[in-house]
């Protein structure tokens, strides 16, 4: 490992999770259950909220300390995303969106990173990777016109990362990443699904806006961790691999959610009776006792998995030495792994508390919904991640058919 850093006599060269920040997010349970249904029904999630997640400092997880944020490494995103899903799955996914937008941020260059953070350090990023926007080139930047769907968490931003086309030094379009400041852009209102209601995964949009160079990045540059920003000698964190990063935080919704419905299944059956057989409590019944184990073991495994995942883009950035493409490519398989265990786990949890947990009434309705839409995001579906980490465990040669 590289030289000690350290901020504020806080040591930023760990892998080890921050257990205080993990706490604030615990002691947050019982008001984010609260007011769960109320953001749902509003599509975004609640104000009181969204600022006990300010005071609590968990919307600054990954803005760097020179701003005042925590700078925190992988492994405790996860746990703090996983504790906060455990009360609400829209809450934690807002959280993690701004969070993983700010890391973005914290990429670029000082000029831009000063521009966000400078005179307000509570400001705070959306963002949408999705790059079909042209830009049109200029003197010193890009003319953006354009919508982008699915920015979750944009109610609280003050700013937005969102992907455009670039001219690329062949003379073709190339990837790459803009930051529109406050006022730049809009938000329209296009979010309603059947779950994660709460996280105002909205169309960001903007009309005619200059952005000057030194707030693009090229998205392929960042891929490989060639970053803009000048501290990656002094902030580990802003070398850490840029989709392994946003990728494996997805999985740790999942991991919450799946056990929010673990703890109340349990709690349920231990009670519960069977109707039609001779046990009188289901915690007499063998089946709902291979459920529950079952279904512990598929959470745990997938939790292991998820912290394996930080460790290893932990200790890459704090080592300056970037993951391989087999190593990033796998923590994406990770993620994938980790949506399949806890769908399952869920699945039969929910069937064996029986036919009252799918009311809308039920808490667990929303979670279960939740799950299975979160699980649907392009960064945490399988089947893609399968494929790749598959080719490149074999050797192949070819091109992949995502970056990682």
């Amino acid at each position: 490992m590289t030289a000690v850093a350290t901020a504020g006599g806080t040591r930023l060269d760990t892998t080890e999770p921050n257990h205080e920040l993990i706490a604030r997010a615990t002691a947050l349970n019982a008001l984010i259950q609260e007011h769960a249904e109320a953001g749902s029904e509003a599509g975004r999630v609640e104000p009181v909220v969204m600022d006990a997640l300010r005071d609590a400092g968990l919307l600054k997880l990954t803005v760097p300390r020179r701003f005042g944020g925590h700078e925190t490494n992988s492994r405790t995103f996860v746990e703090v995303l996983s504790e906060l899903a455990r009360a609400d799955g829209s809450t934690a996914w807002s959280t993690m969106l701004l969070n993983i937008g700010n890391w973005f941020a914290s990429t670029w260059c000082e000029r831009a990173q000063e521009e966000i953070w400078g005179e307000n350090p509570d400001a705070g990023c959306c963002v949408v990777l999705a790059s079909g926007v042209v830009g049109e080139r200029v003197d010193g930047g890009y003319v953006i016109t354009g919508a982008w769907p699915y920015a979750s968490g944009s109610f609280a931003a003050t700013h937005a990362i969102v992907g455009f086309l670039s001219e690329g030094p062949d003379g073709g379009k190339t990837p790459s990443l803009a930051i529109l400041q406050p006022g730049e852009w809009g938000i329209e209102r296009t979010w309603n699904p059947i779950g994660l209601k709460g996280t105002g995964s909205d169309t960001v949009t903007t009309s005619g806006t200059f952005v000057p160079d030194h707030r693009i990045q090229s998205m392929l540059a960042m891929v490989d961790g060639d970053y803009a920003t000048e501290y990656a000698r002094a902030e580990p964190r802003s070398r850490a691999p840029f989709l392994a990063t946003g990728t494996i935080i997805f999985g740790a919704i999942q991991i919450g959610l799946g056990k929010a419905v673990f703890d109340e299944i349990v709690a349920r059956l231990r009670t519960k009776g069977v109707v039609g057989t001779a046990y009188g409590v289901a915690n007499t019944s063998p089946s709902h006792q291979i459920t529950i184990a079952r279904a512990s073991a598929k959470i745990d495994a997938a939790e292991q998995i998820a912290f394996r995942a930080c460790s290893d883009i932990d200790r890459a950035a704090i080592a300056d030495e970037y993951p391989s493409p087999l190593i990033r490519a796998r923590i994406r398989n990770d993620t994938g792994f980790v949506v399949e265990q806890i769908n399952e786990a869920i699945d039969v949890l929910m069937k064996a508390g029986g036919s009252s947990t799918f009311m809308t009434t039920s808490r667990l309705s929303r979670v279960f919904q939740d799950s299975f839409v979160g699980g649907s995001h392009v960064h945490a579906t399988p089947g893609i991640a399968t494929d790749v980490y598959g080719k490149l465990l074999l050797d192949y040669e070819g091109p992949l058919p995502v970056a990682v």
